[in-house]
C-alpha cells in the first residue's frame, strides 16, 4: 500500500529544509512507492520545487497563521498517511492549529518534554538540544527502520536551468554576509577590511559578494565600487535558488550561522562559520569535510570576530590561491 508522508517545512528557514532534503532518498529507499508532500513557506520552496522525491508542494504565502491555515488545508486534501515535524515548539497553539487541519492518520513529533498525545502519534525523546539538528532526521528514519547511514543533503535545481557555474581562472571565494538579525550579520566595513585581507593574502581569488535584499545589494555595490575586479557583488533574486547556485560553484564559503553553512555542506565545500557567542555550534555545524567554526567574544557580535582570526582560519582549511 503507498504511503503518503507530509514533511512540515512551514517555520519558512532555508538552513532547516536544506537539512530536511537529506531525508527524501532515504525515504524512497524504505518505500519505493511512497508519495512524499512538503508543506513549507514562500523562502525556502525553492529546495523542493525541482526534486524528484517531492510529488506534493504545499507552499504557505506568508508566516501569518491564516496563511499556514490555507496552505494545511490544501494539505488535507491529499490524505496523508502520516505527517512529520522536526520542530520542538508543540506548544504553539499555532502548530497545533496546523497539525490539527492536515489530520494525518498518524503523526511523527519531537518533543525534549512530555506532551500532550493522541493515540497513533509517536512521539520521539531525545536530548534534542544538544545534538546536531540533522540527529533529529536520523531518529525518524530509525524509527520507520529506514536506513540511515550516509545521511547527505540533496539540494536539486531546475532541470531546465543548470546550476550556475563561476568560470574565473584562480580561486572562488562565496561571502554570505546577512542573517536573521544585525548581531548576526557581518557590517559592510568588516566586509571592507576582510576583502582587502583576501586580496592581500590570496591575489588571484575572486570573492562574489551574496545581496540579501534589494537595499543590501545597492550598499555592497557602493562599498565596493571599483575596488577590486576580483570583488563581484551578486544581483539579489527573489528565490534562493540563485544564491545556491553560486554557492555550489564555490571553492570556499564564508558566513555567520545562516543557512550558507548547510548549502556548503550539501557539496561538501570548506566552510568557515562564524556565530555569536555561545552559539549552537554543535547543533549548527557544518558537515564538510573541512570547516572552521568561529564564535564572536562574549557580549559582543558577529562583526566583532578579528578578521585575522577569520584568515587564520583559511589557513587551517588549507585554502590556498590557485
Amino acid at each position: 500500500m503507498t504511503q503518503r508522508i507530509l514533511i512540515l517545512s512551514h517555520d519558512n528557514k532555508i538552513g532547516d529544509a536544506i537539512v530536511a532534503t537529506g531525508l527524501l532518498k532515504p525515504l524512497r529507499a524504505h518505500w519505493p512507492d511512497c508519495e512524499i508532500g512538503v508543506l513549507c513557506g514562500a523562502s525556502n520552496a525553492a529546495l523542493y520545487r525541482h526534486h524528484p522525491d517531492v510529488k506534493w508542494l504545499h507552499v504557505s504565502a506568508s508566516r501569518n497563521v491564516f496563511a499556514r491555515m490555507w496552505a494545511s488545508i490544501k494539505a488535507r486534501m491529499v490524505g496523508y498517511d502520516m505527517v512529520v515535524h522536526f520542530g520542538l515548539n508543540l506548544a504553539n497553539p499555532s502548530e497545533q492549529i496546523v497539525l490539527k487541519l492536515i489530520n494525518a492518520k498518524q503523526r511523527f513529533l519531537f518533543s525534549s518534554e512530555l506532551i500532550k498525545t493522541l493515540p497513533n502519534d509517536v512521539v520521539m525523546h531525545s536530548n534534542l538540544n544538544d545534538q546536531h539538528y540533522s540527529a533529529r532526521h536520523l531518529l525518524f528514519l530509525k524509527t520507520i527502520g529506514a536506513p540511515s547511514s550516509g545521511y547527505q543533503y540533496d539540494i536539486r535545481f531546475d532541470p531546465h536551468t543548470p546550476p550556475e557555474r563561476l568560470q574565473l581562472d584562480g580561486r572562488n571565494m562565496v561571502i554570505n554576509s546577512q542573517s536573521s538579525t544585525a548581531n548576526r550579520s557581518l557590517s559592510i566595513p568588516w566586509l571592507q577590511a576582510f576583502v582587502m585581507a583576501v586580496g592581500e593574502q590570496y591575489p588571484d581569488t575572486h570573492l562574489h559578494l551574496l545581496s540579501a535584499s534589494l537595499s543590501h545589494e545597492v550598499d555592497l555595490k557602493a562599498a565596493f565600487l571599483g575596488l577590486s575586479d576580483h570583488v563581484h557583488v551578486c544581483n539579489f533574486h527573489a528565490s534562493v535558488g540563485e544564491s545556491l547556485k553560486v554557492i555550489s560553484s564555490a571553492d570556499v564559503v564564508v558566513t555567520p550561522d545562516t543557512y550558507a553553512v548547510h548549502a556548503a555542506s550539501a557539496w561538501n565545500i570548506p566552510v568557515v562559520a562564524l556565530y555569536m557567542p555561545e552559539g549552537p555550534t554543535k547543533v549548527w555545524a557544518p558537515l564538510s569535510d573541512r570547516y572552521v567554526q568561529l564564535e564572536a567574544p562574549a557580549g559582543q557580535t558577529v562583526s566583532d570576530i578579528d578578521v585575522s582570526d577569520v584568515m587564520a582560519a583559511l589557513q587551517q582549511i588549507n585554502f590556498t590561491s590557485a
